[in-house]
């Protein structure tokens, strides 16, 4: 089972978000992330959370569940939903934007979640962002834009390869070295890392 998240940060574009729904078996609202799917004339299998942002007088048809749980986010409730119905692979949009601590807070879900699906990818209206473990490959277009970043911590022994700017053994570090804003070059990308959590995003949409 494949599940579609909306939160509550910039929301995707009708396209994108029509595209992710073609694809989906289960739909979630995650609190305001709701107001997306229903301010573009759709309706979400489901929203939930502490519901403090999203207002549903007039939307009797909408499945609601409210959550009181204060430990965890939307997102966490949401991610928490879907793998009770059984999602294997989830697609996440509305994680970015708005306010920096919700976007801090959902590439840390990123983080605790990635184990627990085959698939879990943030998508957003300029590209991918998901994480991976070593040794990861991809094949993308030539000039396609990549970024590797640590999501925690450092990301040490990193190599990369089939890009413009190549690292051979280097420790990715906060305020040290990351490897954003990247270039492919070859039709194969390779990454290899001894430890980390490691971060990827990939533009396919418009560019910063």
């Amino acid at each position: 089972m494949h599940a579609l998240i909306v939160c509550g940060g910039t929301p995707p574009n009708k396209l994108l978000l029509e595209n992710h729904m073609a694809k989906a078996d289960l739909k979630i609202g995650a609190d305001s992330g709701g107001h997306v799917f229903l301010g573009f004339g759709f309706t979400p299998d489901i929203v939930l959370g502490d519901l403090d942002s999203f207002k549903y007088t007039n939307h009797e048809n909408v499945h609601v569940l409210k959550l009181e749980d204060q430990d965890s986010t939307d997102l966490d409730k949401a991610l928490n939903y879907a793998l009770e119905q059984g999602a294997k692979t989830c697609s996440v949009l509305g994680a970015f934007g708005k306010r920096i601590d919700h976007q801090q807070k959902n590439l840390s879900s990123l983080v605790e979640f990635h184990p627990q699906f085959d698939a879990l990818v943030f998508y957003d209206n300029y590209g991918e962002t998901f994480m991976v473990e070593s040794p990861y490959e991809i094949e993308l277009p030539i000039h396609t834009v990549i970024s590797f970043f640590p999501l925690s911590g450092l990301v040490k022994g990193f190599t990369s390869s089939g890009v413009l700017y190549p690292l051979a053994n280097k420790v990715l570090e906060p305020g040290v070295q990351d490897g954003t804003s990247n270039t492919v070059t070859e039709k194969r990308v390779r990454v290899e890392f001894t430890s980390g959590k490691l971060g990827i995003f990939i533009v396919t949409g418009k560019k910063l």
